[in-house]
Order: structure tokens, then sequence, then C-alpha cells
């Protein structure tokens, strides 16, 4: 009896430091992990691995019990070791030995004299557990709340169209307007936007996304709606759905593939695809044998042009419509140092450079293989120069800087597409597409039901809260309203 309850008391050590680093992990990645083969990985690998540990002491001591006097110690420090080491992976993904070793030896001299104490240290960790625990229940509960943003837009996803030319959207990721470019805070020529105007684009400066970063900004553009960051009690830039509606099934990719396109989503790597939930494109350039459970979201990485020849190259008898998100120039990353700002501004306007050339050679691919197709040349936000941090971007006030969260390249080639007066309102990119649609549909009416073209951002309250707040208006005038759902 006393082998039975020994064996249960370790089943249940084993469970509570496999436990702890789980909800850890999922709490602080939930929306990038929330499928079931996620959960059902993470769960064998961490209480898996938690279990081998304490099943590995059980043998040693089976094989060992004239050692069987030291068990209390060695389970203290089996008990710190496993939680410690589970816990570096889920915090970094990878071991921090330096840091184990020193826990491992702080461990050991703990249980010369605390070794009888093993039980009140795994109700500690259990205790620690309930924080990430509660923080995955909330958030459960509300990605299964009604979120209207997520359905296909009533109005416009029935919409025929009366043209359907091949459309191309590449997306560089953080790009800046050209007047911001050449302001003060960024402070760099470049002849790029001059290269697009003799290329025949039309260039839309005032234009800026809706939202500060890639998911959100990229859900509301192609759900046609606004979110404000999903209405959630605790916002943040990672939001429930994201993924899943930019990704996956949207109004977009419904009115594509209902008037008869094969719609293709090429991306750098997975970072949108993170969470396996894949939608209804027709074609994905990364695959979801190509993602690995554990990822930062940069695990896989493609080399798009070699992506897009093989698009260009697919000979089908339908329309196409390519999405296409180059990693490029992104965004500053607050690296703490001297003259921050001026670094990192210096560090941009080289990228700025690189993705020039990118973009140029992309252009002329298509240009080559598909010289009547529309092409549109827009970033999801802008290159954050200016701020110092993440707090610093969720706060400022500073006209400039807001400008340099939102404002953002929009460029688009019509080829003779483009009705008089339909991209008069044209200037966020939660309209673009009702735009190209009500466009291409050659239908007025769609234009009637726009989305508010003004700019949401974070305000952070204090260390648990952040709240919602307008910052740009539909005018395009720099204001900060908390919003109100």
């Amino acid at each position: 009896m006393d082998s039975f309850n020994k064996r249960k008391e370790i089943f249940w050590i084993a469970f509570v430091c496999g436990f702890y680093p789980l909800v850890f992990y999922c709490a602080n990645n939930f929306y990038a992990v929330n499928s079931w083969g996620h959960i059902g990985y993470f769960t064998l690998f961490f209480i898996g691995l938690s279990f081998l540990g304490f099943g590995a002491l059980e043998l040693f001591f089976r094989i060992k019990k004239d050692w069987s006097r030291f068990r209390p110690q060695a389970t203290f420090v089996t008990i710190v070791m496993v939680t410690a080491t589970l816990m570096s992976y889920a915090m970094k993904l990878r071991l921090q030995k330096k840091i184990l070793l020193g826990i491992l030896v702080l461990s050991v001299l703990l249980s010369i004299k605390f070794s009888d104490r093993y039980k009140k240290v795994v109700l500690l960790i259990f205790i620690m557990a309930l924080l990430p625990f509660g923080t995955i229940f909330l958030k459960v509960y509300e990605q299964q709340k009604d979120m209207s943003w997520t359905a296909l837009a009533a109005d416009i996803k029935e919409v025929t169209l009366a043209e359907t030319p091949n459309i191309y959207l590449i997306q560089p990721d953080g790009y800046v307007n050209h007047t911001l470019m050449n302001g003060s805070l960024y402070q760099h020529e470049t002849t790029f936007f001059n290269w697009l105007e003799g290329k025949g684009f039309t260039l839309y400066d005032d234009f800026r996304s809706n939202y500060p970063a890639s998911i959100p900004s990229n859900a509301s553009m192609f759900s046609m709606q606004h979110h404000y960051f999903g209405e959630t009690y605790f916002s943040n830039l990672e939001m429930p759905m994201g993924r899943e509606v930019t990704s996956g099934e949207n109004t977009t990719n419904y009115v594509f593939r209902k008037n008869g396109y094969k719609t293709y989503f090429l991306a750098q790597d997975e970072y949108f695809q993170q969470n396996l939930k894949f939608g209804n494109f027709s074609h994905y350039n990364i695959s979801k044998d190509d993602i690995p459970f554990f990822s930062r979201g940069d695990e896989h990485v493609r080399v798009l042009l070699d992506d897009l020849d093989a698009v260009l190259l697919d000979e089908v008898d339908q329309p196409k419509f390519v999405f296409i998100e180059k990693l490029l120039p992104h965004h500053i990353h607050f690296v703490s140092q001297e003259d921050q700002i001026e670094n990192e501004r210096k560090e941009y306007t080289e990228k700025i450079e690189e993705v020039n050339i990118w973009l140029t050679e992309a252009i002329e691919r298509i240009e080559r293989k598909d010289p009547k197709a529309v092409i549109i040349i827009l970033a999801d936000h802008g290159g954050w120069v200016g701020m110092t941090s993440y707090p610093d971007m969720f706060t400022t006030r500073d006209e400039a800087n807001i400008h340099s969260i939102f404002s953002v390249i929009a460029a688009i080639k019509w080829n003779g597409y483009l009705q008089e007066g339909y991209d008069q309102e044209l200037s966020s990119t939660v309209n673009l597409f009702r735009v190209l649609f009500a466009n291409l549909a050659r239908d007025r009416s769609y234009l009637k039901d726009m989305e508010d073209n003004s700019s949401y951002n974070l305000h952070r309250e204090n260390w648990y809260r952040n709240s919602v707040y307008q910052v740009i208006n539909d005018k395009g005038e720099v204001v900060y309203l908390p919003h109100n759902p």
C-alpha cells in the first residue's frame, strides 16, 4: 500500500512539474498555438518529459535500493530541475545551460536542509500555474464569443464582378509612404516612387493602415471590417481570430472564389499560419507539414520570387488572385542603444533600398508573364521609426510618431480597369477590397457602406489593461479618443 501511495504521489508531482511550463507556454503564445494538434503535442512534450524524468528517478531507486536514504534529496532536486528545464524551453525555445547549471547547484545545496519540504515546492509550482491557466481560460472564452467582424460582410459577399483581371497584392512589411519617407523623421530619398509612377502605378500618398501591426491590419483588410483588436478585455497585437481570418476564410477570399478566381497565399514565413488553422485559399506556398509545432513564426523561410514564378507558370483556365507578403523593410525592433532612434532609422532605410530591389524584380516578373494584371503594392503598417519601445508606441501622442506607425506605401497599377471616381475615398487598408470589388463590378452602391477610415491603437492603461484608442479619424486628423464599443 505504501508503494502504491508513493507511485501516486510521484504521478501528481510529475504532472504538476510538466503542467506549469505547459500552461505558461500556451498562455504566452495562445493565438499562435491554439489548435488541437498543438495542445496534444505540447501536452505530450511537457507533461510527457516530466513523467520520463520522474520515471527515471523511480527506476534508479528500484535498481539502487541501498541509495534510498537519498530519495528525499533526489526528489527535491528533480522537482526543481525538471520544472526549470522545461520552463527554460517554454520561455526561450532552448535550454539556457548556464542558468540551469546554477539552478542545479543551488537546488542540491537547498536539498540538504529542505528536502523534507518538497511537497511545499510542488504546491508552490501548482499555485504559480494558476495564473497562466486562468489566462488560457479567458482567451478561450474570448475567442468563442460572437465576433461579427469575422462573418462575411453581408452587403458585398455576393457581389458579381463584371471584370476579372488577374490581381497581385504585394505587401512589403512596414513600408511608409513617400511623404513620410522624405520627411524629418525618416530623412530618406528613394527613386522607387518615381519608378512606380513611370510604370503606370497610381500612388495614394495619404494612405494609412487602420491598425499598427501585421495581424490586426491584415485581419481588417481581408474581412473588410473593423475589429478593434477583437473587442477583448486584455487587448493585444495578438488577437483572437487574427490568423484564421488573414490566412483562412474571409470576405475577400470568398468573393474571389465565388467569382471563379484561384487564390494564392504566398508568405515569406509561417507567421500567419502558425496555429495550423488553414482556410480556403486555393494554394499556400507553405503547407502544414512545413510548420513545426514549436515555432517563433520564422522557422520556415521561403524564397518568394521562386514561389511567385511557380504561380506565374501555373496555367489555369481561371483568373488569379495572389497575395504576397515580403518581410522587408519590416520595422524597427526597439533595440536599447546609444542614439537608438537614429541608429534604427539608418538600419530601416538600408532595408528600404534592399526591398526596393526585390519589389522591382517582382513587379517586372509579373509584367513579363502577366502584362494585363492589376498590381497592388500595399504595406500592412508603418515602420515605427521615432519610437523607443512598445509602451512608447502605444502611448505616443506625437503626430509625427503616429503617422510613422500607420502611414503606408500604397500604389496600384490599374491597367485600365479603374473607373472614374471609384477610388476617390480610398485612403485606408480596411476599404481596399471594397473599392476594388465595387470598381470591378461597375457598381457604386457598394461604396455606400465603406468602413470608417480611422486608425486605432492600443493604450496601456496599467500593467494588465490595454484599451483601444482612435488615433487618426476618418478625415486623416490625428486625435486621441478612447473607443467605446
